[in-house]
């Protein structure tokens, strides 16, 4: 009689089951052993072999048999602690393995789902960038325009100004010669021939003039001040309310290019927590 020891695993104890049914399919077993007309020869000599697992009594009638030799040390232990829990537990961690797999392979699909989704809207950003850029170039190109064409307009109407002050210095200037020319005739005409009484009337007539025409100047020079004066208070005027026009427009520009930004502001990119 001899022993065959397996693995003290759950793993060993379904190994040495296996190695029981084949005994029983080939009537090799226990039951077949214990019979008083069992066959000990194979035809040809050949030992006939027979096996089964064994009991706590069959472990003492063989280290009683053994006498003289080392004991063989043994453990009785239950079927649920040796089999039951480890066969469970092995299904657990299969199924949790399994699990996990699955896990892994959601996780990968999902990441490949995710990644291509990342790449069509990298893809989708960049043709908006490319878009944006060349819409602020177009926008860049027009206000440059827009400036051209305000200085040239400015130019214009500088240049229409300029004129006009240039031909008003005209008429100053001719209006100066005239007094100049009336002064020279009234200084050159001639007060000293004649008879007394018209030398004293071209005298009295010389002097009204010049009074007349100094008198003359000091009112055109009073009322001219005057004019120039609120000529440029209403220069004045006219740039503020241009100007408080041009702030006016640039606020309502900033208000509704802001309203444009906050119309167009894009979501609040938030990644997805589920497992």
């Amino acid at each position: 009689m001899s022993v065959l020891i397996f693995e003290s695993s759950a793993v060993g104890y379904i190994e040495a089951e296996h190695l029981d049914k084949r005994f029983v399919d080939q009537r090799t077993h226990r039951d077949n052993y214990m019979q008083k007309h069992r066959a000990l020869f194979l035809p040809g000599g050949i030992r006939q072999l027979y096996g089964f697992l064994a009991t706590k009594e069959d472990m003492e009638d063989f280290n009683k048999h053994h006498q003289g030799k080392s004991r063989l040390k043994y453990e009785m232990r239950s079927h649920n602690e040796m089999v039951v829990a480890p066969m469970k537990k092995m299904s657990e961690d299969n199924q949790q393995l399994t699990y996990v797999k699955n896990k892994g392979v959601k996780t990968e699909q999902r990441s490949k789902v995710v990644q291509g989704t990342l790449d069509v809207v990298a893809q989708k950003l960049r043709e908006t960038e490319e878009e944006n850029i060349f819409v602020r170039r177009k926008a860049k190109e027009k206000h440059s325009e827009y400036e051209e064409e305000m200085k040239s307009q400015e130019k214009f109407f500088l240049d229409q100004i300029e004129n006009i002050h240039k031909a008003l210095e005209d008429k100053e200037r001719e209006f100066e010669r005239l007094l100049q020319e009336e002064r020279a005739k009234a200084r050159q005409c001639d007060v000293d021939s004649g008879t007394t009484e018209n030398r004293r009337l071209r005298k009295e007539q010389v002097q009204r003039f010049m009074y007349c025409q100094v008198k003359d100047v000091q009112e055109f020079e009073a009322e001219a001040d005057q004019l120039i004066k609120a000529h440029e208070e209403k220069k004045v005027q006219l740039k503020k309310e241009y100007a408080t026009k041009e702030v006016e427009l640039e606020k309502e520009f900033d208000a509704a290019f802001t309203g444009l930004m906050e119309k167009h502001k894009p979501n609040t990119f938030q990644a997805s927590n589920s497992s």
